[in-house]
């Protein structure tokens, strides 16, 4: 063997280690992540699977469950998820996020669903937005057969379509639609801001007086009850059972909140005050949950759900960075890049990221889960350099200093980071500006430029 064979095969050696170091280092934060944990329960337009409370004790792993027969309430049983949860996440979110321009093909499918006639929609009077947000949901419904039939004349701007009349799709559109979406921005909300609950959805349950209820969602945050039920019409009739069924939770009326589509602010304000329970809609219900949980202005960080396209990214941008190992966090990472810049410049000699990771963890406000992520973006967009100006790719490889001590140049070499997770999963995601928007707002920072993007796309897949 060769002189060069033998220095190829040794630098392979070194690498393979390193990969294995660095995946023991991802297991043990995946241990920490581990006690944020959600529970299974959460499929609420799917009715593939309902699992009696006595089915292999998986209750029992539940402190929300635990938390109601305590108060002697029965849970007899309670959705859990299914396969099927990926596509109703990905058109609640779409209907929820673009729900203004998207009201009145809301209301001619569900009255379509009613009359068991297909529907005509005339598109002509309408703005481009409304147009190409309508048209463009349509095609996603049409895709997952939502859709019986589909047509759209792009010169009168008509739409032609008949809803599928399946238990699933009917129950999507009569209200499954709008739990899902608000159970997905409070989800985001309390992972966003690292709080520790658990969550039982649809669970059907008995009082000790023998009376059986059915709830939408009930959180356990930090042992403490959140209880949302979710109305797209007719709240008249309920508003005055969901009260009195709160004193029989014994939930206090900041902790329960209905949550009514499309009615005023004024009119949620005057329903709050008429009635024992908080009544909010689709445009301020995450403010009343951040007043119920007490988050303060500074510590809430409400990020909107990323309107999934219907492209190849078909779940929410935070999903898809969070699986990437890239949750940007924005509330935290001006912080860690401003110490960690802090912590550079005092060095003596190399390091490792590694290293410098747990005496980051001291300084910061972040959760040692959230530091990884941040961390990760640094690294991955190569802002370490060794003593011969070489970038550092790895979190056990010694680094002498950064690529710049300017924070707003590791801040942009993030969102790079950031962009190229995207563009790996949909290259063709920064051509669309509404998704520009989007992800500048679930990241918390700019755009590169058209040049930036198009380098970051030409880049070999890592």
């Amino acid at each position: 063997m060769s002189n060069e064979q033998s220095q190829i095969l040794e630098a392979i050696f070194q690498e393979l280690k390193t990969i294995k170091t660095e995946l023991q280092l991802l297991r043990s934060e995946l241990k920490v992540q581990s006690s944020c944990k959600v529970d299974q329960a959460i499929s609420a337009t799917s009715t593939d699977e309902v699992f009696e409370s006595s089915n292999e004790n998986e209750e029992g792993k539940l402190p929300v469950y635990d938390w109601l027969t305590d108060r002697g309430i029965t849970v007899k049983n309670y959705r859990k998820q299914s396969g099927a949860d990926a596509v109703f996440d990905q058109l609640a979110v779409f209907l929820g996020e673009r729900f203004e321009n998207l009201k009145r093909i809301h209301e001619a499918i569900r009255r379509s669903l009613s009359t068991e006639r297909p529907f005509t929609l005339n598109l002509s009077s309408r703005c481009q937005e409304e147009i190409a947000d309508s048209t463009q949901f349509c095609q996603m419904l049409n895709s997952y057969a939502f859709l019986s039939s589909y047509r759209y004349n792009r010169f009168t701007k008509i739409i032609d379509a008949t809803p599928q009349r399946d238990g699933k799709v009917i129950n999507f559109f009569t209200g499954g639609w709008f739990e899902r979406y608000v159970y997905l921005r409070i989800l985001s909300l309390l992972s966003q801001n690292g709080l520790e609950f658990t969550c039982l959805l649809n669970p059907q349950i008995a009082f000790s007086n023998g009376d059986d209820f059915e709830l939408d969602l009930l959180f356990l945050i930090n042992s403490q009850p959140l209880w949302v039920e979710c109305k797209t019409g007719d709240y008249q009739a309920y508003i005055v059972k969901y009260s009195n069924a709160r004193k029989s939770l014994d939930i206090p009326k900041l902790r329960a909140i209905l949550v009514i589509l499309d009615v005023a602010d004024d009119i949620t304000a005057k329903l709050t005050e008429l009635y024992d329970i908080t009544v909010a809609n689709q445009n301020n219900f995450l403010e009343r949950v951040c007043t119920a949980i007490a988050l303060s202005g500074q510590e809430q960080e409400i990020i909107g759900l990323p309107t999934p396209t219907a492209g190849s990214i078909s779940t929410s941008l935070s999903t898809l960075l969070n699986k990437a190992g890239l949750r940007p966090v924005p509330r935290h990472r001006p912080q860690v890049i401003s110490e960690l810049i802090k912590l550079v410049e005092s060095l003596d000699g190399p390091t490792t990221m590694a290293e410098v990771k747990s005496t980051l963890a001291e300084k910061v406000r972040a959760s040692k889960s959230q530091l990884q992520d941040l961390l990760n973006a640094i690294v991955r967009s190569g802002c370490l350099l060794d003593d011969d100006g070489i970038t550092v790719l790895s979190f056990t490889s010694p680094f002498s200093k950064l690529v710049s001590d300017d924070p707003s140049v590791i801040e942009s070499k993030c969102i790079e980071s950031y962009v190229r997770a995207v563009l790996l999963v949909d290259p063709d995601y920064f051509n669309n500006p509404r998704n520009v928007s989007e992800f500048e707002r679930a990241v918390g920072g700019k755009v590169p430029d058209t040049a930036t993007v198009e380098k970051l796309r030409e880049q070999p897949l890592e």
